[in-house]
């Protein structure tokens, strides 16, 4: 697929910033966007400008998006492009394999993740920026004791994306979604706001959990895109190969329903974990976190009520089972674990 780019908007005033990465955040997912919409302006705010971040990494990894490098001096590219043949040979090294992407597609997308990684260097440091989302992450960084190193290692898993994916165990899929998921729920927590430091522990089960219902729920997607999340310890315990994954019989086939209970009966563990995060947030900012752990609890309910066929059809919630839930939840919260 050719990449293309969209040129970056320059603007420095701050609103306006943080309304772009706003309106990144509800393109991409009005079922996040409804859920901010409760937390105090500040935190709302500060969770756009992360949400837009997390997006475009993303975007960058899947081939959907690309910034324009255009207005970068003719220095500073060349210095670019040497430090992405250099990380190219690194990671190639590290993964034993080559990019899944034939060129220029993958040294486009690397070279993007790269200066990423500056920018938010720079909008850490508190330099001057001008892309919208860097704007608004350093007004952010001023605000909230985000680490900084969360997002470099949301990039690592951005970067892992592109390469063939080779998750040996569980403990390998579990330090993927670590890198892509539990990083963004610690960047969030310190918006949030908690006192009690097991909350950091109980972020990343709730990112793990996240991510392991994410990857049921787009399995189709990435098997169209070469990737298989599922560990090949685990398939290969049930008699199951990656190749079996693209047979259309395999949802009726008892090996696939029972690794499927053995991998949602993993997810329900983290699940478990991860609901202990709520009551230590501030109160002001439960209610966002609890409306998006109940949708996913939902999805990995119909998971098992499809009795483990998610290769079939796509996993979703309709509108108006998002919102039954969203209204439940605000309901129900400010009598539990409130103040």
């Amino acid at each position: 697929m050719a990449l293309m780019g969209r040129r970056s908007t320059k603007v420095s005033d701050m609103t306006e910033s943080y309304a772009i990465c706003k309106d990144i955040t509800r393109a991409a997912s009005t079922s996040f966007l409804r859920s901010f919409r409760h937390l105090p302006i500040e935190k709302r705010n500060a969770v756009y400008a992360l949400y837009a971040f997390c997006r475009r990494v993303d975007d960058i990894a899947d081939g959907d998006w690309l910034p324009d490098l255009s207005d970068i001096s003719p220095e500073k590219m060349s210095d670019l492009e040497v430090r992405t043949a250099d990380r190219s040979v690194i990671l190639s090294i590290d993964k034993q394999s080559e990019g899944s992407n034939p060129e220029p597609d993958h040294s486009l997308k690397l070279r993007a993740l790269i200066h990423y990684r500056d920018l938010l260097c720079r909008a850490h440091e508190g330099h001057s920026v001008s892309d919208p989302i860097f704007v608004a992450l350093k007004d952010t960084f001023s605000r909230f004791p985000i680490r900084v190193g969360d997002l470099h290692q949301l990039i690592d898993g951005m970067e892992d994306d592109l390469y063939p994916t080779n998750y040996r165990s569980f403990e390998d899929l579990r330090g993927y979604c670590y890198k892509v998921a539990s990083t963004v729920g610690l960047a969030l927590i310190e918006i949030y706001g908690y006192d009690n430091p097991d909350a950091r522990e109980h972020a990343e089960e709730m990112g793990i959990f996240l991510q392991m219902v994410n990857i049921l729920r787009d399995i189709q997607e990435d098997l169209g895109r070469g990737r298989v999340y599922l560990p090949k310890d685990d398939l290969e315990l049930f008699g199951i190969s990656t190749e079996d994954l693209y047979d259309s019989d395999l949802p009726a086939d008892q090996r696939w329903k029972e690794f499927m209970r053995h991998y949602m009966s993993r997810v329900r563990t983290h699940q478990k974990n991860a609901l202990r995060l709520l009551p230590l947030l501030e109160a002001d900012s439960r209610s966002c976190p609890t409306i998006m752990a109940s949708i996913y609890g939902e999805i990995l309910d119909e998971a098992e009520r499809r009795n483990g066929d998610v290769l079939s059809r796509r996993l979703s919630l309709g509108f108006m089972k998002k919102m039954g839930f969203a209204f439940s939840t605000l309901m129900v919260w400010p009598f539990k674990g409130g103040e």
